[in-house]
């Protein structure tokens, strides 16, 4: 069945091309893909492509098929002189599109017209007429529609702009509201960013971590706190109650007495987190109960996450266990053991094959590991 007023598609060019290259009627072409053989003739002939000049005129180019495809002279000593036509689809394609394209450039009226609507425009908007009473006054209705005024008028191209029609902008100034966020790390002097690049530079062999919380939805009571240790792509994580300070000094306390301070001071040498509230009691975190030191805390400046890379990638690595948007209240602290252990022992081409583990008990032995996992809460 032949098609009409259709554009001819890709795959319809390549069947052309196709025919040509082995001489088929223009007739057989035309109804292998459902065309008339007029639109046939006239699509070959309009996006066909000169490869070469030549004197003299072929008949193959000035009759069926218009083009040099096929053609037992194209090649070999007998070859003619003539200009060489070929149908490409893909040329035919570019050439197809490219015309739709300019054909739908520029505004459908001439320049006075368009004058008429502008001023039209700007003197409605002015009596507080809408768009739509506009568009059907006597003047305007012969050369532009609703949707077509505001198309204009979105381009940018008549006097009126966006802002200037009715309801394009609502007014409502919003009372201010003072608001210190509580976990901000004004006042904390000696633990911005800033301090802790100074500390990197001046202890540059040692590695520490990052610290955040794994996002949640908002009616979880529990979160899923993150430690890496960038250089080692080494992930620690725990299930805590959510919006507690306490559980995390706790965490810390917990994590000191398991390794040992020694130990704990090697692996956590430094800390740097966010500006959360659970995070804001520094003292709590970098000295034990008996006000020892044990670690440094510093914090990225607020919005700048990108300056705690590390754990911001690992807590994206982390949705492969626990998709955004799912509860966490259901899960054990077997299941986040199970998932903390699958991101350690996986091996990473940044570590040159290694795993995070092997990384990790290169740098500070065997046995650190087994503790800081031993935490499965006791069957009940």
């Amino acid at each position: 069945m032949v098609t009409h007023w259709k554009h001819l598609t890709f795959e319809q060019r390549v069947e052309i091309a196709h025919g040509l290259a082995q001489n088929e009627p223009l007739k057989s072409i035309a109804e292998r893909i459902s065309m008339d053989p007029t639109s046939v003739s006239k699509e070959i002939r309009r996006n066909r492509s000169q490869e070469t000049d030549g004197a003299g005129e072929c008949r193959r180019l000035s009759r069926f098929p218009y083009v040099c495809d096929g053609c037992p002279r194209k090649y070999g000593k007998s070859k003619c002189g003539c200009a060489k036509f070929r149908y490409v689809a893909k040329a035919a394609q570019a050439k197809a599109d490219g015309r739709l394209v300019q054909s739908r450039i520029g505004l459908d009226c001439d320049e006075g017209e368009f004058g008429i609507v502008d001023a039209a425009l700007t003197e409605g908007l002015a009596q507080g007429k809408s768009v739509y009473e506009i568009s059907r006054s006597p003047e305007v209705a012969p050369i532009a529609s609703q949707q077509t005024i505001y198309r204009w008028v979105s381009l940018g191209l008549t006097s009126a702009k966006r802002i200037d029609l009715p309801m394009a902008a609502r007014y409502k100034k919003r009372k201010a509201k003072a608001y210190e966020y509580g976990g901000s790390s004004k006042g904390k002097d000696g633990r911005n960013f800033v301090d802790y690049l100074a500390y990197r530079r001046a202890n540059p062999g040692e590695f520490g971590c990052q610290m955040d919380f794994l996002g949640s939805i908002a009616s979880d009571r529990k979160a899923i706190l993150t430690v890496a240790i960038p250089e080692l792509h080494f992930p620690y994580i725990r299930l805590l109650p959510k919006s507690d300070p306490e559980a995390v000094r706790e965490l810390w306390d917990w994590i000191d007495r398991k390794l040992g301070r020694e130990a704990f001071s090697r692996v956590f040498s430094f800390i740097l987190t966010d500006n959360d509230p659970c995070f804001s009691d520094y003292a709590s975190i970098e000295a034990d109960s008996r006000g020892e030191i044990r670690t440094r805390l510093f914090y990225a400046d607020p919005y700048v996450s990108v300056q705690k890379g590390s754990v911001e990638n690992m807590n994206g690595q982390l949705r492969l266990h626990f998709p955004k948007g799912k509860s966490v209240d259901g899960l054990t602290d077997g299941r986040v053991r199970e998932a903390n252990v699958a991101m350690i022992e996986r091996p990473l081409k940044s570590l040159g094959g290694l795993s995070p583990r092997d990384a990790f008990e290169a740098v500070y032995g065997k046995g650190l590991i087994e503790l800081l996992l031993d935490y499965v809460e006791t069957p009940k």
